[in-house]
């Protein structure tokens, strides 16, 4: 048997990180193991076909692509030949409580149709565009100078320090200060339903994702999400990379302060002095690694970080009804009331929050169909197992009636929902979090990239605020670096 030393690396997870990392090492000339224990590589961003339908395993469109283009760079892969990126050409559409339909894009094209449309597509055009000079300084600097390197505090303080005035308070107050109409507060509020809070509590920071889609617009990968995953998958055997896909890890075995080894299902042993765990931290806290040997800095931040939200997952391949032009659509009330659509409702929904892939691709499903995705909001519950099967068929029952109301003749041709006790069985997200931590939660209550136990690094949701493609991309390549700075054979 080989010992620690002489063994490979092993990196636990095949989605994003666990690809990136598995790579970033091989590059390097260390021979990696990479486990997964689904069937698939992938992860959270990932594509199945169902019924001629291609649906998205998590992540539904892309931000940021020219920090997926640095990140693929750093991993000696030509973006432009493994990947191409479709931009949406029309975001987001929010339809407001008076008839107005707000239709957001950039600062220069934006709209407003219905009631005063003239004047509010004034002042939202105008909204817009101070945000953006306000915020992109802020925008620009993180994805060119601050993510794309190992996470640091100073580093963070000392290219972003002189926006800190800027950053501080939480989303209302600002939107309300570049927007002074209710509506048009109502409409720039929608554009950050996907983090799972309301914009009263939401942190300023976290109006980065709407600044995100002023700069560089949104864009979605031809062939699904999965193909950002599966172009990574294709250069694994490339650089002898080892890939066993459903073997799950039972255990990280430690000794003397060091990693030892891993044990999978079914008593396999592998031995190993170097890990990269992508999966959660709190994973990694809680079951991986026996409790005396958990690092302090890994306790801490399993005890501090907070989770973000869940939800059940709807994907619907569909026909019958005139889709929308967007691919984007919400119906909302004003901005103070917009955490309704974070909690479960005891009836149909009143508004409601979808995005149709096929108005970017319509390839993804059969000719003249379409795919529909929307997030039915999980709240009341402590843990994802308090969960029932029977809230899952409510909560479904209730949103599909509510998107039947609002798209007269829709015919469903299939279906696919995932509730939160299935995301954390079939995509191992802790608790069933859709992003793990919580975005917007501070730099210092992340799980670290070096975990303070020798040969043990993490990567992934939990290392990140937020969660999305280029990051997790980022947080592989930084355990690895981190991995071969500190143990480097």
């Amino acid at each position: 048997m080989p010992t620690p030393a002489s063994s490979p690396v092993v990196v636990i997870g095949a989605g994003l990180a666990g690809l990136a990392a598995s790579l970033r090492l091989a590059r390097d000339g260390h021979p990696v193991t990479l486990l997964e224990a689904g069937a698939a590589p992938g992860g959270c961003c990932a594509s199945v076909e169902v019924d001629g339908f291609r649906f998205n395993t998590g992540a539904v469109y892309m931000a940021a692509p020219s920090l997926l283009r640095a990140g693929f760079q750093r991993l000696g892969l030509d973006p432009e030949r493994e990947l191409t990126l479709l931009p949406v050409q029309r975001p987001h559409e929010t339809h407001l409580q008076d008839g107005a339909v707000v239709h957001l894009a950039d600062a220069r094209t934006s709209r407003v149709e219905g009631p005063r449309a003239a004047e509010r597509t004034a002042m939202l055009r105008d909204g817009l565009a101070a945000l953006q000079r306000h915020w992109g300084p802020v925008y620009r600097t993180l994805v060119a100078e601050v993510l794309p390197h190992p996470p640091s505090p100073w580093r963070a303080l000392w290219r972003l320090g002189r926006y800190l005035p800027r950053m501080g308070g939480h989303a209302d107050a600002l939107i309300a200060r570049f927007f002074p109409d209710a509506g048009l507060q109502a409409a720039v509020a929608s554009t950050l339903l996907y983090t799972g809070l309301p914009p009263e509590r939401l942190p300023a920071t976290q109006i980065i994702g709407l600044i995100a889609l002023l700069e560089e617009g949104f864009h979605l990968p031809r062939g699904g999400m999965g193909a950002v995953s599966a172009a990574l998958a294709r250069r694994l055997g490339q650089v002898g990379v080892t890939l066993r896909l459903g073997a799950r890890v039972e255990h990280i075995e430690t000794a003397d302060g060091a990693v030892r080894g891993v044990v999978l299902a079914g008593g396999e042993r592998l031995a190993a002095g170097r890990v990269v765990a992508t999966c959660s931290g709190f994973e990694l806290a809680r079951r991986l690694l026996p409790a005396a040997a958990v690092p302090r800095r890994v306790a801490r931040a399993a005890r501090r970080a907070p989770l973000s939200h869940r939800a059940v997952s709807i994907q619907l391949g569909c026909s019958g009804a005139a889709m929308p032009s967007s691919f984007v659509v919400n119906h909302v009330p004003d901005m103070a009331h917009q955490g309704l659509l974070h909690q479960a409702q005891p009836d149909v929904p009143q508004w409601l929050a979808y995005t149709v892939l096929t108005q970017v691709q319509p390839d993804l499903a059969p000719a003249g169909k379409s795919i529909i995705e929307l997030y039915a909001p999980v709240s009341g519950i402590a843990h994802a197992s308090e969960w029932t099967p029977a809230m899952t068929r409510q909560a479904v029952d209730f949103h599909m009636e509510a998107l039947r109301r609002r798209l007269p003749g829709l015919q469903i041709e299939t279906s696919r929902v995932l509730d939160p006790n299935d995301f954390a069985r079939q995509r191992h997200l802790y608790e069933g979090a859709l992003y793990g931590v919580a975005p917007g939660t501070a730099p210092d209550r992340l799980f670290p990239h070096r975990t303070g136990l020798r040969g043990l690094y993490l990567a992934g949701q939990s290392t990140f605020p937020g969660y999305g493609a280029p990051t997790a991309i980022w947080s592989g390549i930084h355990a690895a670096e981190a991995m071969l700075r500190h143990e480097p054979a």
